[in-house]
């Protein structure tokens, strides 16, 4: 099974900004006291205000942006306490990183089509990803990003600045595809606009990666998720992160999986999910 990341390190990071992306999120820019190399998109890191202002435990976030070897961008829902702390801290704070963690999603060649789906804050691994496909000289990448209204589909106007094919969804029809991101896939694919030989990727909600990973099995779709699981500490030793594999996935008898080592991202096929 799967160990710690050769190249994860615990850095005491700074504060360089935060912008605010929504009612209730934010972009978190921090500078790093080394260099890293190019991150695949999925990969994440543990994030905790470095004052103790914030809860003993840290939170996990997927990578957001990479801007600079040294610099790295974070996107934050606040939910909680932990997630509160950190929107409130001021440029200059210290924040204590723990990075890079997880194995992230498996790029493709770039003349194969990609299409991710994203709900809410899940659209956090896949700016990245879109970055790194353009850097490929890639040819399509679809993004259909969904939630609840208009004002929760954070930061958009990044995915398609990139030369992203963006596919807004909203539950209340404020804007875009009135209806769930499941639901504009499954049209999208009917009417020829996606071609079921892509790779597709989720990442949401636990009921939107329920739905995905039933849908892209009945479908037969070459597909992964990555899961936002609860986690205490991002390094295998708390054990709160398992989910239960497939017998006939890649992790044979292994009857279960942490997603903070052998995770975030799984082929569908690897999990009982």
């Amino acid at each position: 099974m799967a160990v710690l990341p050769a190249d994860a390190r615990c850095m005491d990071t700074e504060l360089l900004g935060l912008q605010a992306c929504g009612p209730d999120a934010w972009l978190l820019d921090l500078a790093l006291p080394e260099l890293l190399p190019s991150l695949a998109p999925g990969r994440f890191a543990m994030l905790s205000p470095g004052d103790g202002s914030g809860p003993l435990i840290p939170r996990p976030f997927s990578v957001y942006d990479q801007p600079q070897a040294d610099r790295l961008r974070f996107l934050i829902q606040v939910i909680g306490p932990g997630t509160r702390a950190l929107s409130r801290l001021s440029p200059g704070s210290p924040v204590v990183c723990t990075a890079p963690l997880g194995n992230g999603f498996r790029l493709v060649a770039p003349d194969r089509p990609v299409v991710l789906l994203a709900g809410g804050v899940g659209s956090a691994p896949f700016l990245l990803y879109g970055r790194q496909r353009r850097e490929q000289g890639a040819g399509s990448t679809a993004l259909l990003f969904g939630a609840r209204s208009a004002d929760r589909l954070y930061d958009h106007a990044s995915f398609s600045d990139l030369g992203m094919d963006l596919l807004l969804a909203t539950e209340d029809g404020s804007q875009g595809f009135h209806g769930n991101v499941l639901q504009a896939l499954e049209q999208g694919l009917d009417s020829g606009r996606f071609d079921p030989e892509a790779r597709f990727a989720a990442c949401g909600p636990e009921g939107l990666l329920h739905a995905f990973s039933a849908f892209a099995r009945r479908r037969g779709l070459d597909a992964e998720i990555s899961l936002e699981t609860y986690m205490g500490c991002g390094v295998g030793v708390c054990n709160g992160c398992p989910v239960a594999t497939a017998e006939d996935g890649c992790f044979g008898a292994w009857p279960y999986t942490k997603t903070c080592l052998e995770g975030p991202v799984y082929s569908v096929l690897d999990l009982v999910f």
